[in-house]
């Protein structure tokens, strides 16, 4: 009997701590010092979701950031970088304030988000590859894209916009829309204070080299169509 007990009495570390305690200890102490884990997208819309499953789209207009991220090192942040004949436009993403727009963003950018092929099927692709800047509006915004021949990806977005949205300044990265709910691929970059925008549109980074972006809105403005090469993907500033 006193064997039995002394079998399952909890035995006592080096330094005089029960080894069950110390367990606990450790494991508390990886759980606070573990870096937080991806952003959760926010309580769905219920009519975008029904809207996204009648279109057919397989995330119903809500991809993962787990999946938008998958692949990519650790680091710091996320930043985009556009690319065109004109240069490179570097934008920083805001995945914590907005992650839905920021995951299917990035989705879109990687190859990895499903979008509605001419058959009607879902497939990946990088979307954003020859892609266009389409309109601009003289000192305001200019909006980029748009793919020629796929210009409709086959989803909706539902709005993430906030009191605290910022449109004062150029550089917002923010998505195009036709009115509530409505945004999916498109995108606009501000040339100027916007402020009339916010609530109306979900701004989800904030863009450098401004110079870049005007001689893309004034090739815009004199009727071309600049390519958009690719839009790289990093956790690290370019």
């Amino acid at each position: 009997m006193n064997e039995q007990r002394a079998a399952h009495r909890p035995t006592k570390s080096s330094r005089g701590t029960p080894h069950w305690k110390a367990g606990m200890i450790a494991a508390a102490w990886l759980v606070a010092c573990s870096p937080p884990g991806p952003p959760s997208l926010p309580p769905a819309v219920a009519e975008v979701v029904a809207a996204n499953e009648a279109a057919g789209d397989p995330y119903r207009g809500r991809f993962p950031v787990e999946a938008a991220l998958a692949g990519l090192p650790e680091g710091p942040g996320l930043w985009a970088t556009i690319v065109t004949e004109f240069g490179a436009i570097p934008c920083e993403l805001d995945l914590t304030g907005k992650p839905l727009s920021v995951a299917n963003f990035v989705g879109l950018a990687r190859g990895l988000r499903p979008v509605r092929q001419p058959d009607g099927t879902f497939a990946p692709l990088p979307y954003y590859e020859g892609s266009v800047f389409h309109r601009t509006h003289r000192g305001q915004f200019v909006q980029g894209g748009r793919r020629p021949g796929l210009e409709d990806p086959g989803f909706v977005l539902q709005d993430e916009v906030s009191p605290g949205d910022d449109f004062r300044d150029p550089g917002v990265l923010a998505l195009a829309n036709r009115g509530p709910h409505t945004a999916s691929a498109e995108f606009f970059v501000t040339l100027g204070d916007t402020r009339h925008l916010a609530g109306k549109h979900t701004p989800f980074g904030r863009c450098e080299a401004l110079h870049v972006v005007r001689d893309v809105a004034d090739a815009v403005a004199d009727g071309r169509k600049p390519v958009i090469e690719r839009i790289e993907i990093t956790t690290a500033p370019p």
